[in-house]
């Protein structure tokens, strides 16, 4: 009897584990205009902030995140990721919080200027010097659907 009992809890704990409940992440898009922000453990939808800057969700608001950021590295703000296949395996949809990503110099002679305040507008950050040849770098910004499409030469 106890093999049975087990044999058929395991599947429902394989269930509940693998759903986005288990650990309370968001599993489908934020409301429009919203976005996702986790308080105390949860995860709820929020009115988006007023720019894509580094902001932090602090007694119901907004607030500008002034930490300096990390070297070589730009802000990414949070947002959804749709559902996609990647070779043959489907990657479902998912929610990206904000964060700081490294970036790679693309050749010597270029310095990366990390985004930053200027009161209270943010400046993305970008690369001083000489650019690749024939390439120009396009800062970080909200593609089709408001997907974040991360800085880039072009």
């Amino acid at each position: 009897m106890k093999k049975i009992l087990f044999a058929l809890s395991l599947p429902l704990l394989l269930i509940i584990l693998v759903s986005g409940h288990a650990f309370a992440i968001p599993s489908e898009p934020p409301p429009n205009g919203k976005i996702w922000v986790e308080v105390d453990g949860l995860w709820i939808s929020v009115v988006a902030p007023p720019g894509d800057g580094p902001y932090i969700w602090k007694g119901g608001t907004w607030v500008l995140d002034t930490t300096t950021p990390p070297p070589d590295s730009q802000w990414v703000p949070g947002h959804w990721v749709p559902g996609h296949k990647k070779g043959n395996t489907w990657i479902p949809g998912h929610w990206v919080d904000g964060h700081w990503k490294v970036v790679k110099p693309p050749q010597k002679g270029v310095k990366w200027v990390p985004g930053h305040w200027k009161g209270n507008k943010w400046i993305p950050g970008h690369w001083a010097g000489s650019a690749p040849h024939k390439k120009k770098w396009v800062p970080g910004h909200r593609g089709p659907g408001k997907q974040w499409i991360p800085g880039h030469w072009k």
